[in-house]
C-alpha cells in the first residue's frame, strides 16, 4: 500500500460528520467570551496622539519636503467648522455611487431593441387612434308638473324628477303631462290624464324586444321618431291598431270609447289593423274602431294651429337639434386626426398596424369597417369645420372600400356588419334632414350608395333611392320655406329630377310610404314655389315649377252619386238594423237595433256622402231611432265648423 494512498484513507476516517461539525461549532461558540474580546480590541487600539506621531513619521520618511509643503498648506488653508461642513456636504450630495455594468451578448441587444420597437408599434393604435365611444342618450322620463307616476314592483310611484328608465314600466299622468325620451331614436309626449306602457328601451336598429315600442292604454301622446326608413321604426300599439313611425311626427288619442284618431303632422307613418294597412303623411288622419276599416281625412289648414300641435312641433324642432348636435359631437370624437393635419400619416400608418396585429378574419374585417366609418366621420368634421372641399377623398374611400369589401368577401357576417354600418350612419345623419347644407347631403349620397352597391343585400336599392329622394325634397322645401339661397334649391333640385318619375312610378318598386311623403312634399313645394318672390322672371326658377308640376297628383273631380245609389244604400243600411235578411229574423229588441245602428255609424265615418245618407237614414227610420240619427248629424256639423 502506497503512502498516498494511506494519507486519503487516514483523511477520509478522520473527517467528522456533518452533524459532529455543526456540534463542535456549537460548543466553541457557547465557549466564547465576546466581553473578554472587546475589551482586548479597545487595548490594542492606539491613542489619537499615537495615530498622529505615527502618521507625522510616516509622511517625513516618505517624502520630508512634501510633508513640510503640506504641513504649511494646511496652516494656511484652515477652515472654520461651519465651512468645513458646508464643503463636505457640497462633495457628498455630487458623489455617484459607481454602477456595476452587466455584460450583455449582442444578440441580446438586438432582440430587445426588436422587442422595444415591437412595442412601440403596437401602442401607435392605442394612441393615434380615437377610441369608438358610443354615447347614449338613454330611456328618460321628464315629468311636467306633479301627478306623474310609473308603476313598478306592483305599486304605482310618484315621479317629480326626471329619471333614467331601465326596464319597461307604465306611466300615468294626471292635470299635467310627461314626456318619455326614447334614446337618440325620438320622444313620446303624454298628455294630461294618459296612460302608456312602455315596452322597449333599446336603441335603434337594436331593439331589446319583439312587438311594439309602447301601448297607449288611454288619453293622448305625441309620438316623434328620428329613424330613417330603412331602420325598424318605433311601434306604438293602440287598441284599434298598431301604427310604425320612423321619421315625422303624429298625434294619437283614444276617447275611451272604442274610438282612436290617429293624425299625421310631418312625414309619415304606416298603419295597421286587422282590415287593413294603409299609409298616412303630413296633413291626414284617421279614426280607428274595432274591427272596422278605417278611411283618410285630409285635415284643413287650421288644425295645424292648434297649440297642443305647435306646441309639439316646436318642442320637436328644438330635441332635432340636440340631437343632431349630439350626434356630431359623437362622430367628431370618433374622426380624430382629420386629413389636414400633420400626424394624418401617421394615424393610416396605425391602422395598418391594428389590422396587422388582428389575427382572426372576423375581427380584421370589423376592423376595416369601422376604419370606413372613420372616413365618413372624417368627412363630417371637415364640413363642420368649413373645409367641405376637403371631405369628398375620405368620402371616396368610405364608398370605394365598402363597396371593394363586400365584393371580395361572400360571408354572410361580412354582409351584415356592412348593412349594420350604413343603418347605423343613415340613423346619426337623419336629423340632418332639413340642413340646407350641400355638404351634408353629400355624406348621405354616400351612404346611400353604398348601400345600393353591396350585392344581394337586404336593403332594396330603390329604398334607398327614395330615402335620398325624399330627404332632398324635404330639404329644398325648407330652403323654399325660409327664402334663402333659392339658386341652391333650383341646383338641388335639377340633381334629383331626372329620378322623380321613375321611383313615383308604380313599377318602380320603391315602398308605398316614401312614395305617398314624395308626392305630399312635391305638392308642398309646387306651393312654395308659387309663393316665392322675386323668382317671376327667373328662367331656371320657371323651368323648376314646370318641372314639379308634371309630378303633382291629377285633382280628383267630384263625382255625384245618382239617386238611385243614395237610395239603394239607405235600404241596405235599414236592412243591417232590422237585420231583415238575418237568418234567425229581424230584430225585435231595440237594443239590437241601436246597436247595429251604432255600427252604421262608425261605417259612415269616412263616406265623403256620410251627411247625405244620414239625413235620408233619419227620414226612413222610426222616430226614436230617428232621434239617434239626427244627434249623429248635429256632431257632424259640429265636426266640420271644427275642421273650418
Amino acid at each position: 500500500m502506497s503512502l498516498e494512498h494511506s494519507l486519503r484513507t487516514l483523511a477520509e476516517n478522520v473527517t467528522p460528520s456533518d452533524i459532529k461539525r455543526h456540534a463542535i461549532k456549537a460548543h466553541m461558540q457557547a465557549r466564547i467570551r465576546p466581553n473578554i474580546l472587546l475589551s482586548a480590541v479597545s487595548g490594542a487600539v492606539p491613542s489619537s496622539s499615537v495615530r498622529l506621531s505615527l502618521k507625522d513619521k510616516i509622511f517625513r520618511a516618505i517624502r520630508p519636503e512634501l510633508a513640510q509643503n503640506l504641513e504649511s498648506l494646511a496652516s494656511k488653508t484652515h477652515l472654520a467648522p461651519s465651512s468645513l461642513q458646508t464643503l463636505r456636504n457640497v462633495i457628498l450630495s455630487r458623489l455617484q455611487p459607481l454602477q456595476p455594468v452587466p455584460v450583455v451578448h449582442t444578440g441580446f441587444k438586438w432582440a430587445a431593441t426588436f422587442a422595444v420597437f415591437l412595442l412601440i408599434i403596437r401602442s401607435m393604435p392605442l394612441i393615434l387612434l380615437a377610441p369608438a365611444t358610443q354615447a347614449e342618450v338613454g330611456v328618460q322620463l321628464v315629468p311636467n308638473g306633479q301627478n306623474v307616476s310609473v308603476y313598478a314592483g306592483g305599486v304605482w310611484r310618484d315621479v317629480t324628477e326626471p329619471q333614467i328608465i331601465t326596464n319597461a314600466v307604465m306611466v300615468r299622468t294626471g292635470t299635467a303631462g310627461a314626456t318619455l325620451v326614447l334614446n337618440d331614436d325620438g320622444v313620446l309626449r303624454l298628455g294630461s290624464d294618459t296612460t302608456v306602457k312602455l315596452h322597449d328601451i333599446g336603441d335603434r336598429p337594436q331593439p331589446h324586444v319583439d312587438g311594439p315600442t309602447a301601448t297607449l292604454l288611454r288619453g293622448k301622446v305625441w309620438a316623434f321618431g328620428l329613424l330613417p326608413p330603412i331602420v325598424e321604426g318605433l311601434i306604438v300599439e293602440t287598441s284599434n291598431g298598431t301604427l310604425t313611425l320612423n321619421a315625422g311626427s303624429v298625434s294619437l288619442e283614444d276617447d275611451g270609447k272604442g274610438s282612436v284618431t290617429v293624425a299625421v303632422y310631418d312625414r309619415g307613418i304606416t298603419l295597421e289593423n286587422n282590415q287593413q294597412t294603409s299609409f298616412l303623411v303630413s296633413g291626414e288622419k284617421t279614426v280607428l274602431k274595432e274591427h272596422k276599416a278605417f278611411g283618410i281625412q285630409n285635415m284643413p289648414t287650421r288644425s295645424f294651429a292648434d297649440s297642443w300641435v305647435t306646441q309639439n312641433l316646436s318642442q320637436d324642432a328644438v330635441h332635432r337639434s340636440d340631437i343632431a348636435k349630439l350626434q356630431e359631437e359623437r362622430r367628431t370624437e370618433v374622426a380624430g386626426i382629420l386629413p389636414t393635419s400633420s400626424l394624418y400619416l401617421a394615424k393610416r400608418f396605425a391602422e395598418q398596424v391594428d389590422v396587422l396585429f388582428t389575427l382572426t378574419h372576423d375581427g380584421r374585417t370589423e376592423k376595416r369597417i369601422a376604419q370606413a366609418n372613420t372616413r365618413l366621420n372624417e368627412a363630417l368634421s371637415l364640413i363642420q369645420e368649413g373645409q367641405g372641399s376637403e371631405a369628398s377623398v375620405p368620402l371616396a374611400e368610405y364608398k370605394d372600400s365598402l363597396v371593394a369589401l363586400a365584393a371580395d368577401d361572400n360571408d354572410n357576417l361580412v354582409k351584415y356588419l356592412i348593412q349594420k354600418q350604413i343603418v347605423d350612419a343613415s340613423a346619426s345623419l337623419t336629423t340632418a334632414s332639413e340642413s340646407p347644407d350641400a355638404s351634408i347631403q353629400l355624406l348621405k349620397d354616400a351612404v346611400a350608395h353604398v348601400g345600393a352597391a353591396i350585392p344581394n343585400a337586404d336593403l332594396k336599392p330603390r329604398d334607398i333611392e327614395g330615402y335620398v329622394l325624399v330627404d332632398k325634397l324635404m330639404m329644398i322645401n325648407n330652403i323654399l320655406s325660409k327664402g334663402e339661397d333659392m339658386t341652391l334649391a333650383v341646383s338641388e333640385y335639377a340633381e334629383i329630377s331626372p329620378y322623380i318619375e321613375a321611383l313615383l312610378a308604380d313599377e318602380g318598386g320603391t315602398h308605398p310610404l316614401l312614395k305617398k311623403e314624395a308626392n305630399s312634399l312635391l305638392v308642398s313645394t309646387s306651393a312654395l314655389l308659387k309663393d316665392a318672390e322675386n323668382m317671376e322672371k327667373n328662367e331656371l326658377f320657371i323651368a323648376m315649377k314646370e318641372d314639379v308640376a308634371q309630378f303633382l297628383p291629377a285633382e280628383q273631380t267630384q263625382i255625384l252619386v245618382s239617386e238611385e245609389a243614395l237610395n239603394a244604400q239607405v235600404m241596405a243600411m235599414m236592412d243591417r238594423i232590422f237585420c231583415k235578411k238575418c237568418a234567425g229574423g229581424p230584430f225585435k229588441h231595440p237594443a239590437s237595433r241601436y246597436t247595429e245602428l251604432q255600427n252604421v255609424f262608425r261605417d259612415l265615418v269616412s263616406n265623403p256622402d256620410r251627411g247625405t245618407l244620414l239625413r235620408r237614414l233619419k227620414v226612413a227610420l222610426p222616430d226614436k231611432l230617428g232621434e239617434y240619427v239626427k244627434t249623429e248629424i248635429q256632431e257632424l256639423g259640429g265636426e266640420l265648423e271644427r275642421q273650418q
